[in-house]
């Protein structure tokens, strides 16, 4: 497991990834092809078969072909079954469809879980294709989120755990054609999508229960750059601002989660961006970074805190601005960003936790369906 400022804490039972152990990934070191290395991948290319082979990714500095040259890795440690059940079709239902905040076995994901994966060598590649799909920021928040779910799995080990989520391929490993890496579970999920170059990392749900805990003197709160971030911006706005900025009605989870794409208000509502000092603009340009600096060199960050964007994008929220209160909810809505951030009643423990996600109305799914 990486070992970052935010989380120090390496457990024995992570799977996460090292950095060393990356560094052998990425050059292939003490992996070979064995007899699972070739499959009938039906699903996503009917009756041909395909032979996959662990390469040497090391040289890669192109996104796009270190990203294809991992998947290719990870389906060559599969049995021909598990192969069968990672390759997907890129379609609309395989993509839509199949992930969720309900951690398993409530819901069947798409893929296989990592904690099912048949041997140590595929859960290392597989921790190596989704570290490359993100950036450090982007590992430090999945791996907060993991942890998460591994000390809840202390309260109830049937569901719970860091390596309770799944991973699938929608389409093959390619450097030229659309496909994607779903990782999925109860508190994220990412799209990791590409055609010929990243497309995007939406839809991207982050959540996490408890907000924060404690082990062995050691205090950890892995979406605190989110929650900080929004708080930071409601408490500079005025109360003019703030009557503007407020939503009728109250929110219990997202608008736009699990299995609604496209469910976006038909007008933007709140305050607008435009009207906000330069300060300010720098907090709602915050926020976003919390998100979108996840991705691994889509650009999408770029896109968003650009003038022309900033400048059609709004804020808002919902009950509470404190970010701290059951019911209280929050947004950025731009051309192309969506944010939602909400507190939501305890599951396992009393306390509030948080569910919030990040969307791209242009470029959800890598922007290969109409949704």
């Amino acid at each position: 497991m990486f070992k970052l400022s935010l989380l120090p804490l390496c457990t024995a039972g992570s799977r996460l990834l090292l950095a060393s152990v990356m560094t052998a990934l990425l050059s292939g070191c003490g992996s070979s092809s064995s007899d699972s290395s070739s499959s009938d991948t039906d699903d996503a290319s009917d009756t041909v078969e395909t032979t996959y082979t662990y390469s040497d990714c090391s040289s890669l500095t192109l996104q796009v072909e270190l990203m294809a040259c991992l998947a290719e890795n990870f389906l060559s440690t599969l049995t021909d079954s598990e192969i069968d059940t990672v390759l997907n079709d890129l379609t609309e239902n395989n993509a839509t469809e199949t992930w969720s905040n309900l951690p398993a076995p409530s819901i069947d994901y798409n893929g296989i879980l990592i904690d099912n994966l048949s041997s140590d060598e595929a859960k290392t590649a597989a921790e190596a294709l989704l570290s490359a799909a993100l950036s450090a920021d982007g590992n430090e928040t999945m791996e907060g989120v993991r942890m998460a779910d591994e000390y809840l799995s202390t309260f109830d080990g049937n569901v719970y755990g860091e390596d309770n989520y799944a991973i699938a391929l929608l389409g093959s490993p390619s450097t030229t054609a659309a496909w994607m890496v779903e990782f999925t579970g109860h508190h994220y999920t990412f799209f990791s999508s590409f055609n010929a170059e990243p497309v995007s990392l939406t839809p991207n749900f982050v959540a996490i229960e408890p907000v924060s805990w404690t082990v062995d003197n050691q205090t950890y709160a892995p979406m605190a750059k989110h929650h900080d971030a929004l708080v930071n911006l409601f408490d500079s706005l005025d109360s003019g601002q703030l009557v503007t900025a407020l939503l009728e009605g109250e929110y219990d989870d997202v608008l736009v989660g699990p299995q609604d794409d496209g469910n976006y208000p038909e007008q933007q509502e709140g305050l607008s961006v435009s009207e906000l000092t330069d300060q300010q603009k720098d907090l709602v340009i915050a926020v976003i970074t919390a998100y979108a600096a996840d991705a691994n060199e889509t650009g999408q960050l770029d896109d968003y805190i650009s003038d022309e964007q900033l400048a059609e994008t709004y804020v808002a929220y919902a009950s509470y601005p404190d970010m701290v209160s059951q019911s209280a909810y929050a947004r950025i809505d731009g051309p192309s960003i969506w944010i939602e951030f909400t507190v939501q009643g305890g599951v396992v423990f009393s306390d509030n936790h948080y569910h919030s996600i990040w969307r791209d109305k242009e470029l959800d799914y890598g922007g290969n369906f109409d949704l």
